[in-house]
């Protein structure tokens, strides 16, 4: 895939939402590697995903209700919650990426789309939250994404990172790896359902010639949303 078939596709926001097939997922995933623009834009769209759900979340619930404080994407986000700033997201995601923003915002500002699209979550800054990491707020039974990156450096060029998704208990839930190559962008890893309320870790190997070595671990909570909790 090049970067016109990419835009004619609407590779970007159809990645963000799951409606690329596998197919051509894989061959975007390749293109992502090599494209700064597609890079910026995917990056760009996480980012808008994130505070569309945060803003109409939050705008949804009555005021006389107290919200414990959110944690977690990125701590540049934060400010997002106010209108202006919220507006000024917009027009400069809008500006990178002009097909696909209405489409994320159509499906951040309704419920039936929202239900249907896995959350990302981002835990390039989970080591900074505490000892719990990134806060993680899905449905019961909804898959979800991590975004991260690995910041350590490979031990050889031939180097692959495993990655592994452990519970409390030092259980195996997810598993996967990527070559020192691709570890030199941010990665993406899908949750499927099925995970529980509680801490979790995501622990990075650098593994060459049968050994590995840990290369990092990247904590996260997941809690259920209080809203669906409550029907």
């Amino acid at each position: 895939m090049d970067h016109t078939e990419a835009l004619r596709k609407q590779a970007v926001e159809k990645y963000i939402l799951g409606e690329l097939s596998p197919f051509y997922r894989a061959q975007f995933e390749e293109h992502y590697f090599d494209c700064a623009d597609c890079a910026l834009n995917l990056r760009a769209g996480v980012a808008f995903a994130a505070a569309s759900r945060l803003y109409f979340a939050e705008s949804a619930v009555p005021e006389k209700v107290a919200r414990a404080p959110r944690v977690g994407w990125f701590n540049w986000l934060k400010p997002l919650v106010a209108v202006p700033a919220f507006a000024a997201l917009i027009a400069v995601v809008a500006y990178q990426n002009t097909v696909s923003i209405p489409r994320l915002q159509r499906a951040a500002g309704t419920q039936s789309a929202a239900a249907s699209v896995a959350p990302w979550f981002s835990l390039v800054n989970a080591s900074v939250h505490g000892s719990s990491g990134t806060h993680v707020e899905i449905q019961l039974g909804q898959p979800f994404y991590l975004f991260f990156d690995i910041t350590a450096a490979p031990r050889q060029a031939d180097s692959v990172f495993l990655l592994q998704v452990q519970d409390s208990t030092g259980k195996t839930l997810v598993q996967s790896s990527v070559s020192a190559e691709r570890a030199q962008k941010s990665v993406v890893l899908p949750i499927p359902p099925g995970f529980r309320e509680g801490d979790y870790k995501l622990f990075i190997f650098d593994k060459v010639a049968g050994t590995s070595v840990p290369a990092g671990e990247l904590p996260f909570t997941v809690a259920f949303s209080a809203q669906i909790q409550q029907h």
